[in-house]
């Protein structure tokens, strides 16, 4: 009977482990896409007079954060930080990356900080990680000046008691500058500790000269670009979520975070100071005033004052006439009562291209052209430069038109392109595709509620309303043009932008949104872009000279003209009025075409990234009035940041830029079944599609190469297709141009393995976050992505450019194997032919990796820079055992623990089952496994 049960015990054991092994497979499997999660049981308790915390008093709860983002991080790349069961924000501001918004209750306090977060030992080379080594950039952020004894950090019951004295932080001696400012009762300085051993104590006025500040820092909170720490606001759900900008020593060298220097996100969710008012913490020395212990009435009202929870209900905006509670301000982070409750996020940056320098790569190959290449470049270069086998390159990113007449002149060796050259080259080139990338239109845009708008729909129309300048923006400006007398004023009162797009906010005033932040060259970006629209049915009746079905027209300086045609996109000459001229005194001095700088297009993409990241107005039409030069003139200047709530700001950007700064993307319209001229109240019979991998798959079969060029491009005529309709029209094939005759040997070789690696299903055609490989927003050359066609040319164009046959390999020519033409440890390889070919025909399917036996082949590669993977840290918190951190912690149960149970389970279920066996039945089952295990031992003897 004894027996029966324990084998009842051990099925009854099987049955729940490997239920639970498979809930766990199960769960994990369906866990959101986080590449970090932590929590923290966030605690305010205070201490009172008898020296007992009281429960009443004490309050906790258990804050989740993840974090979309940790490994191969680059410089201002965004990521998403969420969190649940934070205490809700009260005095709300706008802004959560604005100095003011420290001063909210109970928000979430996100940080980029320098160092390793441990009580153990620092690693060699790197810093220890604390408040001082946290960045925050503006001066009101790291000192506090009361006329108090006893601010709320004084009273702080985790603060040591050199941390509770009336003046902490101050740098020893005091300035001569500081002196001569008034005192205040006491003071707090957060000092900031670079990289350098610099240390930067700012002070209460750095105007003046009395402490220094970092150089990326501002002495006031009034800043162009926002410093990357975020106050964030939480729900009265418990909920929250910031975008956070990570800095690379490239952005921020006072902070120096890099692939070689630790650094980490932290995550503060303020729960309040605790309070220890009477001391009963401290053993010596007690709180004192001016040299004397505090009175019993001093500390009942610091007691008081600490305790506070709140001057604002949650949600609640700020209002300038109510102050908030400085015990529960997000101004506080670095208190010992805040800190302790942080969550610790260790972070990893990849090596950037600055690496190719450390490793003394020699002189680099310059490749001029494509801008939709920029992250792919940035990506590759450092493996490139740190692997033998490969060489180091250069990418001068330009117009593809320019820099194809500089290949035909030979001034670069190869450029990246998009479109083919206008007239033929001088000498053979070959047109080699590398990639698929595309054109995205974002946005920074806020909808009525004055929240961010998460998604846009745009079609070809509206976007030719913006390129060429048919929105007047001002009213005076529409009143002196009969071309534009009946346009609104910007898109955001436009009757189809508001169709399309319900729920937005209108605004006359918003000059912004008249006008698609584009680049002043016209680079393979905007010729794309101007393709799509001019292929567009209805963009093309407006842009010939048909009024929209609410009545506007395009402006005249560009009607009936093809825009992918035209060599820029300022054409207006209109000139404001004398009145305005003097109104604008910036304006008046020089004046110009006031939609020309409305329009003001910018030098480079990188400007209007950030741009878009930061929701910048490029608009030129503002007044400087606080620079003047020597004769007295006064210069315009641009709108800038724009305030939350009142953002509009659209510009076009690649789509693997959009990915890498998180930036929100239009949906692009393919197809209508709309009637034409008839108006419309929504988006019914039309197709728009976003620009994710899947779109640009469908977008590959849309590809056509052209005989002549041999360059493939996006048929736009696809689009009205039922297939074709779910392609992303902002696609673009890039290609590397190369000549096949008057190359160096040694640049003839390079270019090889540059294409070698861009098919390699291992290396570039691999899509990853790491070093080396494809980064988010193209479409690698493979069968699988539609791609086989143009991977076996790239392998006939390695060919062409290895052997310098002085000739451009045809579109049917016989397809070489991957082996045959990418092994460099000889010289000499095939060269395709025309023809009927042997093989399958270069538009064929060929398979990604190589079919027939493999060649002996030098690698490509070694693997990318090493990059120390930051290990598991154990953040001891500042006082005592009453809270345990997760930051930065990895439980290892947690990778193996649904093996392991199921593995119990199998040997439960089969100890229960032999359990359950007669004795008879047990004792022949015995003799059974010791035959057995009798036959394996001598069949093992030698």
């Amino acid at each position: 009977m004894r027996t029966r049960r324990w084998s009842r015990v051990l099925l009854a054991t099987a049955v729940v482990t490997g239920t639970l092994g498979v809930v766990q497979l199960a769960g994990s499997a369906g866990a959101d896409d986080w590449a970090f999660s932590g929590s923290v049981v966030a605690k305010r308790a205070h201490i009172g007079e008898d020296g007992s915390a009281s429960k009443d008093d004490a309050t906790q709860t258990r804050v989740d954060v993840k974090v979309s983002a940790v490994e191969n991080l680059r410089g201002r790349q965004s990521v998403r930080v969420a969190w649940s069961g934070a205490h809700p924000t009260g005095g709300v501001v706008l802004d959560p990356t604005s100095a003011e918004a420290k001063d909210q209750e109970y928000p979430v306090v996100v940080l980029q900080c320098r160092g390793v977060d441990t009580t153990g030992a620092v690693p060699r080379g790197q810093s220890r990680l604390g408040p001082e080594t946290c960045w925050t950039q503006s001066a009101p952020e790291r000192y506090f000046a009361s006329s108090s004894q006893t601010p709320p950090w004084r009273v702080d019951a985790y603060a040591s008691a050199a941390d509770r004295a009336p003046s902490v932080g101050a740098p020893d001696p005091l300035p001569e500058a500081c002196s001569r400012l008034s005192k205040p009762i006491t003071a707090r300085w957060l000092p900031l500790l670079a990289i350098d051993g610099e240390t930067y104590y700012g002070g209460p006025d750095p105007g003046v000269g009395c402490a220094s500040t970092a150089p990326e820092a501002s002495d006031t909170t009034d800043v162009g670009l926002p410093s990357n720490t975020v106050y964030g606001a939480t729900a009265k759900d418990g909920t929250g979520q910031a975008e956070f900008a990570v800095w690379t020593r490239s952005e921020n060298a006072t902070l120096g975070c890099s692939a070689s220097v630790r650094c980490a996100l932290v995550v503060v969710p303020i729960a309040g100071l605790s309070c220890d008012a009477w001391g009963n913490n401290l053993r010596a020395p007690q709180l004192q005033a001016n040299g004397t212990p505090l009175t019993s009435t001093q500390k009942s009202n610091a007691d008081a004052t600490c305790r506070r929870t709140g001057a604002y209900a949650p949600g609640e905006t700020r209002d300038s006439t109510k102050s908030s509670d400085q015990a529960v301000r997000g101004a506080y982070w670095w208190s010992a009562s805040n800190w302790r409750n942080r969550v610790t996020v260790p972070l990893s940056f990849a090596p950037t291209g600055d690496a190719c320098s450390a490793t003394g790569a020699g002189d680099a190959v310059e490749i001029g052209g494509s801008v939709v290449l920029n992250e792919l470049t940035a990506s590759w270069r450092p493996a490139f430069c740190a692997d033998d086998s490969l060489f180091a390159f250069s990418h001068v990113q330009q117009a593809d038109f320019f820099a194809l007449d500089q290949v035909d002149s030979g001034t670069l060796p190869a450029a990246f392109a998009s479109t083919a050259r206008g007239t033929e080259f001088s000498r053979p080139v070959v047109p080699a595709p590398v990639t698929v990338g595309g054109f995205a239109i974002a946005f920074a845009i806020d909808d009525a509620s004055k929240n961010r708008q998460e998604t846009l729909k745009l079609n070809a129309r509206l976007v030719a309303k913006l390129v060429t300048q048919s929105y007047p923006v001002t009213t005076w400006l529409r009143s002196g043009r009969d071309d534009l007398a009946d346009n609104p004023l910007n898109m955001s009162v436009d009757p189809e932008f508001r169709a399309l797009n319900p729920g937005l906010k209108s605004d006359t005033d918003l000059s912004s949104a008249g006008a698609l932040q584009l680049l002043s060259e016209r680079a393979d970006l905007t010729a794309a872009l101007t393709a799509w629209i001019d292929a567009d049915p209805e963009a093309r009746a407006w842009l010939d000279g048909s009024a929209d079905p609410w009545g506007m027209r395009v402006n005249d300086q560009y009607k009936a003209k093809r825009l992918s045609s035209i060599d820029g996109f300022l054409l207006d000459t209109f000139e404001a009025p004398d009145w305005y001229k003097t109104a604008n005194k910036c304006y008046g001095n020089s004046p110009s075409p006031y939609l020309n700088l409305v329009a003001n297009p910018q030098a480079n993409l990188s400007a209007i990234t950030i741009n878009l990241q930061y929701a910048s107005s490029a608009v030129l039409t503002a007044c400087n009035f606080l620079t003047e030069d020597p004769i007295g003139s006064l210069p315009l200047r641009k709108e800038g940041r724009q305030a939350i709530g009142n953002r509009f700001v659209l510009g076009l950007v690649t789509l693997s830029s959009a990915q890498r700064y998180n930036l929100r993307t239009a949906d692009l319209q393919t197809a209508s079944t709309v009637p034409d001229g008839a108006t419309f109240t929504d988006a019914s019979g039309r197709t728009f599609v976003h620009g994710d991998t899947a779109a640009l798959k469908a977008a590959a079969a849309g590809l056509k190469a052209d005989p002549e060029t041999k360059v493939w491009s996006f048929d736009y005529s696809t689009l009205q297709t039922d297939d074709g309709k779910q392609a992303y029209p902002g696609a673009l094939p890039v290609y590397l141009a190369a000549p096949t005759t008057g190359l160096t040997d040694a640049n003839a070789q390079d270019l090889a393995k540059l294409l070698c690696y861009a098919v390699d299903p291992e290396r570039g055609a691999k899509q990853g976050t790491a070093n080396g490989t494809l980064p988010a927003g193209y479409l690698a050359l493979t069968d699988s992505n539609g791609l086989g066609a143009q991977r076996a040319y790239t392998l006939n164009a390695v060919s062409a450019i290895r052997n310098q046959t002085k000739s451009v390999p045809a579109l049917d020519a016989k397809t070489l194997s991957y082996d045959s033409v990418c092994s460099f440890r000889t010289a000499a390889t095939p060269t395709p032919t025309t023809g009927a070919p042997s093989d399958p025909p270069a538009t064929a399917k060929v398979p990604d990796a190589p079919t027939a036996a493999p060649a002996p082949v030098a690698p490509l590669a070694a693997p990318d820079v090493p990059v120390k993977k930051a290990a598991p840290v154990d953040v001891a918190t500042a006082v005592s055992e009453e809270v345990t951190l997760t930051s930065g912690q990895h439980s290892r149960l947690g990778s193996i623990g649904a093996p392991l149970l199921l593995v119990l389970a199998l040997a439960a279920g089969l100890a229960g089952s032999v359990l359950r066996l007669s004795p008879e039945q047990l004792d022949t089952f015995s003799r059974r496994v010791r035959s057995g295990a009798r036959s394996i031992t001598r069949g093992r003897r030698p």
